[in-house]
């Protein structure tokens, strides 16, 4: 990666920035005049006329010299400050030689320019000189020719080191920022990689040593992404390439590459930027999962009515993760055990686990993810020790050996299990077991669907049980005076009965459709109208009854039925308690539906209890077919008197009570018309 040169002639530009002709990066500095600014120069030598005569005529060599001068080495030392940018010095003086001043003064200025200026020359002595770290080596002759030779000398010296500083600058600037930014960074030269951050070995996992050696596309890009990352930079532009790379651990991460042209002290070059977007890629999955997740569950709730059917879709939709093993729904019996209502992938596991078959015992005992979670009435994750090398994430026990080896055979890892309960009835649970380790996220939205899927077991058996050919039917007494409809009856008077006919769900509030009997038309208007958290509707009077339209809020009866999983049938409200008479399917016992309703209202006593058969007739069998919008449209049509010559509500009317548009309670109400009337003939001339 990033191993490619440009073509073509190489521009040298400043560090930082961009060339304003190629576009390319440069990562070096230079300039063509760097002996721009005054040179601070020091000349150094004991013989006071001979450096008087140098000090002059340097001078004069040199206008933009600042010489300054010392008779002794003591001397030099004393006006050795910081702007002095270069020393001139005698060899020969008293108490010390120049080279041994030379070590003095790279003490606090170890990269100072440090020339020798001698009248003793010889090969030896230039040679000890450049040995100890001079940077030139000057005889003295003539004061004329001296003086030019020495500023030569002095101005080549001092540009170098001028050079060599701003070199080093401009580097260290370039690694602080490469170093300092969370980005990956790979500059390479001649065919290799010479440098990288440490952002670098924390994203790959590789130290320095293994990103500058080799080949480094085979070493960090994925395999399915090599030849598309060489081909990149065969271009010879700029690129930006969305690519996967593998870090030393083996773990795939999602990156950004931008590869651009560099000029590095005057050699061409690449440089890669990687941009690790590994959690933005799967926060964007898990955005898609989850809306495909609630499309998904949107058309089963739409499309699917009975228990089986939703839970078989639910299962379908889970195991069709190419990760899964099994997916299953289990239901609870009547004798408090589980049975499949749907499995998807599979019964094996199941049977060889023993959990399709577990006694009472085996229930109260096993530690099999669906069982204690069926048991517990919590969310169960257990690991699967021995696939693949994995260890469980729970201690061994004898009780476990049986399923993790069930599970070990299907190849299964980990094992979720969540109840699945709503409105206070324990549904059964739901069970998926896959390849793969624990996820939260995973786990999270398992909890969140098995939530949905109780809310949808729930409403598909209410619904089975309003066409079912047995019910139980529950009689109760309910008494709350804070309850919509009771402390309504409880306003009119000992002497008003309230019957309920129709209700229906609006979001934190029900709508009450009812007749009264033993109050006026304005008494039940002035008690609707007066009482906090109710909401007057239409009220109408007819041949001594009254019929009213009105929302409560909470605690609402109709809602607190409907999620116990009962189906309302009727409710009488008279001095002041409900008689209110539910229907259950006939596999749901009675027992923790009274206790999800008395969770809700003061006091609510069970009359009676009773199994009943339900004869198969054309009402029943027209409201299967129905769906709740279309039968809530013709049952409030009905009860409002939309039928009715004259009508005493407008289609208009009716959809306001509903809460829909008037175009959208039109169109279910024919369609739950037609439905009707294909039953009466189609389905008479068919059982003829």
């Amino acid at each position: 990666m990033f191993l490619r040169s440009p073509p073509g002639p190489v521009t040298r530009t400043a560090y930082p920035g961009r060339c304003a002709t190629d576009g390319r990066t440069a990562v070096t500095e230079t300039t063509d005049e760097t002996s721009a600014d005054p040179v601070t120069v020091l000349l150094v030598d004991d013989n006071r006329d001979w450096l008087a005569l140098v000090v002059q005529r340097l001078r004069e060599e040199a206008p933009d010299f600042d010489v300054r001068e010392a008779n002794s080495p003591e001397g030099a030392l004393d006006r050795l400050t910081d702007d002095v940018e270069c020393v001139v010095s005698d060899y020969y003086m008293p108490g010390r030689t120049g080279i041994e001043l030379l070590s003095e003064v790279r003490e606090p200025r170890p990269d100072i320019p440090f020339l020798l200026f001698t009248g003793a020359g010889n090969e030896g002595l230039a040679s000890s000189a450049l040995s100890a770290g001079a940077n030139d080596y000057i005889v003295k002759t003539s004061v004329g020719d001296s003086a030019a030779a020495l500023a030569t000398r002095v101005r080549t010296a001092v540009d170098k080191h001028r050079t060599e500083r701003a070199l080093a600058e401009s580097e260290a600037r370039y690694r602080t920022l490469v170093e300092n930014v969370r980005d990956a960074i790979f500059v390479a030269r001649d065919g290799g990689v010479v440098l990288v951050n440490e952002a670098a070995t924390t994203l790959t996992g590789y130290d320095r040593a293994a990103l500058t050696d080799g080949d480094i596309v085979e070493t960090v890009v994925h395999p399915d992404d090599r030849a598309r990352v060489r081909d990149a930079l065969a271009l010879s532009a700029p690129q930006s390439l969305d690519i996967r790379i593998r870090d030393r651990a083996g773990e795939t991460r999602h990156c950004i590459l931008d590869v651009d042209y560099v000029v590095d002290d005057g050699l061409p070059g690449s440089i890669g930027v990687l941009r690790d977007i590994t959690a933005q890629v799967h926060h964007q999955r898990r955005l898609e999962r989850e809306r495909d997740t609630k499309e998904a569950i949107r058309e089963i709730l739409v499309r699917q009515s009975s228990r089986v059917e939703v839970a078989e879709s639910f299962c379908r939709y889970i195991g069709s993760d190419p990760d899964a093993v099994v997916a299953w729904v289990g239901e609870r019996t009547a004798g408090g055990g589980l049975d499949p209502l749907a499995v998807v992938g599979g019964v094996s596991y199941l049977r060889t686990a023993g959990v399709l078959d577990a006694d009472a015992a085996a229930r109260r005992d096993s530690t099999e993810p669906s069982l204690t979670a069926f048991r517990e009435g919590t969310t169960v994750v257990r690991g699967v020790e021995g696939v693949d090398g994995r260890e469980s994430d729970a201690p061994a026990t004898a009780l476990d050996a049986g399923w993790t080896a069930a599970a070990g055979a299907d190849g299964i890892e980990t094992a979720v299990a969540v109840p699945l309960r709503y409105g206070g009835v324990d549904y059964g649970v739901l069970g998926v077991y896959h390849r793969g380790a624990d996820d939260d996220r995973e786990r999270r939205r398992l909890e969140e669907l098995a939530e949905t899927l109780g809310y949808a077991l729930s409403t598909a058996e209410s619904r089975e049980a309003l066409v079912a050919d047995e019910v139980v039917r529950v009689s109760l007494r309910v008494r709350d005076a804070d309850a919509g409809i009771l402390a309504v009856v409880d306003a009119l008077g000992h002497d008003a009965e309230l019957v309920v006919h129709t209700v229906l769900p609006r979001g934190d509030s029900e709508r009450y459709f009812v007749t009264v009997r033993g109050a006026s038309e304005a008494a039940v208007t002035d008690v609707l109208s007066s009482l906090d958290g109710v909401t007057p509707g239409a009220v109408t009077a007819d041949g001594g009854v009254v019929r009213a339209q009105f929302d409560t809020a909470a605690p609402s009866l109709g809602t607190a039925v409907a999620d116990a999983g009962g189906v309302l049938h009727r409710v009488v409200v008279a001095a002041g308690e409900a008689t209110v008479v539910v229907d259950l399917p006939r596999r749901r016992p009675a027992g923790p539906f009274v206790e999800a309703l008395a969770a809700v209202f003061d006091s609510v006593t069970m009359t009676a209890r009773h199994h009943r058969t339900v004869e198969s007739d054309i009402g029943a069998s027209v409201l299967a077919g129905l769906t709740d919008r279309q039968r809530e449209s013709l049952e409030v049509a009905y009860r409002t008197g939309y039928f009715e010559r004259p009508k005493r509500r407008s289609a208009a009317e009716v959809a306001e009570a509903i809460g829909v548009s008037r175009s959208t309670f039109t169109q279910h109400l024919r369609a739950a018309q037609r439905k009707v009337f294909a039953e009466l003939f189609d389905g008479e001339r068919g059982g003829r």
